[in-house]
């Protein structure tokens, strides 16, 4: 089993991965896995920084003697990276920008690397270039899918991202987020998410957000080398170094100055007024695609982590001269951005000082605080005890004046509410009307009179009839009450709506309610 087929397995055991046939010996068809969530590709231990803790270079796999085995290995590399960088920006988009991912289908893109595993004969053959085209055809489908949504997520989501995933982005996400970018199509955005993948996977944090490189910028650039080699897709040969020596170099110098700036300088407030935060960003555009050199990026990421490491110390240097009130009104939020950029970290100024302050011993708040002498009491005397006078039931005033008035307005109340009974029952009730023997009974459901107006409930049929007609049956119920003496006409519906009134002067229609 090669070095890349055990990083596969170790992968899948974690949940990082998705299903993939890796080799034709170990699976006869694709079966496709549930789609993991965006935090299964998070791992608590970095290989790759433990190796270099143990004082060894990373394990890059090497390319083997075999060609069609390189071939291979390439094309599943590719696929599981793809994979990765699937999750991590499905997770972005979920967790930053609050949206629902729309996950590709790999579904084509697993048959292809199938099909393409299965295929035994030589790399020259029109077999191999066959399966080896299709392939590539469904992984650049795959990438160019990826990279319309990376282009709507900010530097600042990946650095979130993958600085708050808890536990922490395995180096293997980190790698296959590198190799994404690094053969993105060029942009400042791609070039920023790029420092910081970088920058990430070749440090490791410190404590009090501190970081420290995990190798030496010549061991660095040996790495890089490898990734490169290794990034590079299915039938790409991987860039060279460029011919441009003299503008390699002057990049390399420039975040080596940088670096010394930063290094020697006094205060943050020096910094800033040098405008060296601006400075910084604006010569890392201007590197363009020279910035993905190895020589550059080894550059880069030595001032990433040197320039984040001064500003921390450089912040607590002004606190405890100025204060942290001082610190919050002169800065505040100004300057967060700029200088996350420039330290490809993020580094928020209030963030520091509030971690500061809380994690200031007891001991040093106790130390700095007044201490005043209480005189030491020798003897003691025993304070007379004084009896109380017991004091007699007192009744307030107030309350039993409240009492009074609450007693009377329930008397008025009760005597009336026994007046009302008897008023109301000299009110006149509705009585029911007999209307069989009219013309009115077919839309009728009952009648009833009350102090000169004739009630009528309407069936459903009213609403069938038309306007004309509905005026019709109007006119014919304020005949038919002129007969029984009554003046007035108000027709109902089943839910006690009124649909129609008349009178002598007046007639008026109301639509359905």
């Amino acid at each position: 089993m090669s070095v890349f087929e055990e990083l596969i397995d170790e992968l899948k055991e974690e949940n990082l991965l998705e299903e993939t046939v890796l080799a034709t010996s170990r699976a006869a068809a694709v079966v496709p896995a549930p789609d993991p969530q965006p935090s299964q590709i998070l791992e608590v231990a970095s290989e790759f920084a433990e190796l270099a803790d143990a004082g060894h270079d990373a394990d890059f796999p090497e390319q083997p003697a075999d060609e069609r085995e390189a071939h291979r290995r390439r094309a599943m590399d590719e696929v599981s990276s793809l994979q990765m960088v699937e999750h991590v920006i499905s997770g972005i988009e979920r967790e930053h920008m609050k949206m629902s991912p729309q996950a590709f289908d790999d579904l084509d893109v697993k048959k292809a690397l199938h099909k393409y595993l299965q295929v035994n004969a030589p790399i020259n053959s029109d077999e191999h270039s066959e399966a080896e085209l299709e392939l590539l055809q469904e992984t650049e489908k795959w990438f160019s899918a990826l990279s319309r949504r990376d282009s709507n997520i900010s530097v600042a989501n990946v650095r979130r991202f993958c600085e708050n995933s808890r536990p922490v982005l395995s180096s293997q996400a980190l790698m296959a987020l590198g190799r994404f970018y690094r053969n993105s199509p060029y942009s400042e955005a791609v070039r920023g998410k790029f420092d910081f993948v970088m920058t990430k996977l070749f440090s490791r944090d410190v404590g009090e957000e501190k970081r420290r490189l995990l190798f030496g910028r010549i061991e660095m650039l040996g790495h890089i080398k490898t990734l490169y080699s290794n990034w590079a897709s299915l039938s790409i040969a991987p860039d060279g170094e460029g011919d441009g020596t003299s503008i390699l170099t002057s990049s390399v110098v420039g975040f080596d100055e940088f670096l010394k700036e930063c290094q020697s300088s006094a205060s943050f407030d020096a910094l800033v007024t040098s405008d060296f935060f601006n400075r910084i960003r604006l010569f890392k555009e201007a590197a363009a695609e020279l910035f993905f050199e190895p020589p550059v990026i080894a550059a880069a990421m030595e001032c990433n982590v040197g320039i984040g490491n001064r500003f921390v110390d450089l912040v607590q240097v002004e606190r405890e001269i100025s204060g942290e009130s001082s610190l919050k009104e002169k800065y505040g939020y100004t300057y967060d951005t700029i200088i996350s950029g420039a330290a490809s970290k993020t580094l928020l100024l209030l963030d520091l000082l509030r971690e500061a302050r809380e994690s200031t011993p007891v001991e040093a708040v106790v130390a700095d605080s007044p201490v005043h002498e209480v005189p030491r009491v020798t003897s003691f005397e025993r304070a007379p005890v004084v009896a109380e006078p017991r004091v007699p039931f007192v009744v307030n005033k107030w309350l039993v004046a409240a009492t009074l008035v609450i007693l009377v307005l329930s008397a008025v109340v009760y005597f009336w509410s026994e007046n009302a009974t008897t008023v109301n029952a000299g009110v006149e009730v509705s009585s029911s009307l007999d209307v069989s023997s009219s013309d009115l009974k077919q839309h009728l459901l009952e009648a009833s009179t009350s102090n000169e107006t004739f009630y009528g409930v309407m069936q459903p049929t009213w609403d069938a009839l038309s306007e004309d007609e509905q005026k019709q049956f109007l006119a014919k119920a304020l005949e038919f009450a002129k007969s029984k003496g009554l003046k007035k006409v108000n027709l109902l519906n089943g839910r006690g709506r009124t649909v129609g009134y008349a009178t002598a002067e007046r007639s008026q229609l109301f639509g359905p309610q």
